[in-house]
């Protein structure tokens, strides 16, 4: 499936897997949260299956379900990954998402 994405210089088509790949780094790359116990065995294809987009309304949604670290702060850890994604989104592929759910399913150990 694919979107059709209007930014400032007019329509992008975009692969929904380039979406969810760009979210699933992301996630990867934010300190303290992870889609499960063991991301380093987490292949690209297991990642992207994690990360649901959505078209809502000719809208889209990004929705993730991961596991943030035990100790750290579950609505900072959650914020700074929809901040991840959003300016991810913003500087590769120059749209903003109408919304970023993040649930969290569970807690790393330290």
């Amino acid at each position: 499936m694919s979107y059709n994405l209007n930014n400032a210089d007019g329509v992008v088509n975009v692969s929904q897997q380039v979406i969810e790949v760009i979210a699933g780094v992301a996630v990867q790359e934010t300190e303290g949260i992870a889609f499960t116990a063991d991301d380093s065995k987490l292949q690209e294809k297991q990642m992207v299956k994690l990360v649901k987009v959505e078209d809502v309304g000719g809208e889209i949604t990004i929705s993730l379900s991961v596991h943030i670290k035990y100790g750290m702060s579950i609505i900072k850890t959650a914020g700074k990954v929809q901040e991840r994604i959003a300016q991810d989104m913003e500087n590769m592929l120059a749209f903003q998402p109408k919304a970023i759910n993040v649930r969290v399913i569970g807690l790393l150990k330290g």
